[in-house]
């Protein structure tokens, strides 16, 4: 190596340090088996540890309990047949507090292209989360009076014909045919009430996420199982399910999603009336895993692709037009999107795509 060369290379090491120690982001390094040799002064300011308490330690301190031991395992997996990692995380400070950051991990080579160490750099993502969070209550807060205008026709509907049912029934003066049939009256009504008030406590109040690892093609298998089990729901139509094997458990909130495939089966449903072909297809790329929902429905007319998803739209003659809002928020919350096409009498086919993620 030429003195100039040399000089260079020198120059580059001591610009690169300078550029660890005064990066606002958190930034550790350490050796081949973890342990940590340097801390930046952003790692002070964030966690709260000094570099005398911090060196010599392992990343196990900053571990809070969102972090198994099992993600870890897989996050190294990843490390040592890549050279690098990258993901969110939940990490804790000395002080006990909660610190979500994106946290970026790279392997350090030396001239033979074996380990040496590895250098961590986290974005303290605390401002943006809460950020997002206000954002959502504000929008939650500007439809108020539109949700309540709607809230008193959705209900006011089906409370009368149950306060009609109950005085028919309480009247005595009904034939056999007539109690089964205002009987049925009150059963249909209660559900679309409980329906109504399930899909507005919903909207009003978002649950945060509770992500665990689930099996996609198990979830799709348990909401189909429960649209088959009610006939009087899916009368003639036919439900056609394409699973995939391959894809791999990951972080999703089962319930939520749930809820998602529901909403979007429900109207598939309505929509085709009693009779077509219901499909599902599970699929997954680099990166995402798909969920198609298909039906051979009438399409939604192009007028209403535009506030599909805004609340309290809908082309139907009842409903709240919060299904699909719902379950556009709860799939934007974990990172994904729903795409939507359709064609006038060909039917529509929604995309749910989700990001695989630890």
């Amino acid at each position: 190596m030429t003195a100039i060369n040399k000089k260079l290379k020198m120059s580059i090491q001591a610009a690169l340090l300078q550029a660890f120690k005064q990066s606002n982001d958190v930034m550790f390094y350490t050796d081949k088996n973890g342990t940590i040799l340097d801390i930046n002064e952003a790692f002070s300011r964030h966690y709260g540890h000094t570099k005398e308490e911090a060196v010599g330690q392992t990343p196990k301190i900053l571990r809070s309990s969102h972090s198994t031991q099992e993600m870890y395992k897989r996050m190294w997996d990843g490390i040592l047949s890549s050279g690098h990692w990258r993901g969110q995380l939940i990490n804790r400070t000395k002080a006990g507090r909660e610190l979500p950051v994106f946290l970026t991990i790279t392997a350090v080579r030396d001239s033979n292209a074996a380990i040496t160490g590895y250098v961590s750099s986290a974005l303290d993502m605390s401002d943006q989360m809460a950020l997002q969070n206000r954002v959502a209550q504000s929008e939650a807060l500007a439809s108020l009076g539109e949700m309540a205008a709607v809230v008193a026709h959705e209900i006011r509907n089906p409370l009368s014909s149950i306060v009609m049912a109950a005085k028919q029934i309480g009247s005595g003066r009904l034939a056999s045919a007539e109690r089964d049939m205002v009987l049925k009256v009150l059963r249909d009504e209660s559900q679309r009430l409980n329906e109504t008030l399930t899909n507005f406590l919903a909207y009003a109040r978002p649950r945060d996420l509770k992500l665990e690892r689930v099996d996609l093609n198990h979830l799709i298998n348990e909401v189909c199982r429960m649209v088959q089990s009610n006939r009087d729901l899916l009368k003639s139509i036919e439900l056609k399910v394409s699973l995939d094997k391959s894809l791999e458990p990951f972080a999703l909130d089962a319930d939520q999603l749930r809820q998602v495939v529901w909403n979007i089966m429900l109207n598939a449903i309505q929509a085709m009336e009693g009779r077509g072909t219901l499909g599902l297809e599970i699929s997954h790329g680099p990166g995402q895993a798909l969920l198609c929902v298909t039906d051979t429905g009438p399409g939604i007319p192009e007028s209403a692709m535009a506030t599909l998803f805004k609340p309290f739209h809908t082309t139907k003659r009842q409903g709240t037009g919060l299904g699909l809002a719902i379950a556009e928020r709860i799939v934007k919350t974990h990172g994904g999107r729903i795409d939507v096409k359709s064609r006038q009498n060909q039917g529509t086919m929604f995309t749910i795509r989700l990001p695989i993620q630890e």
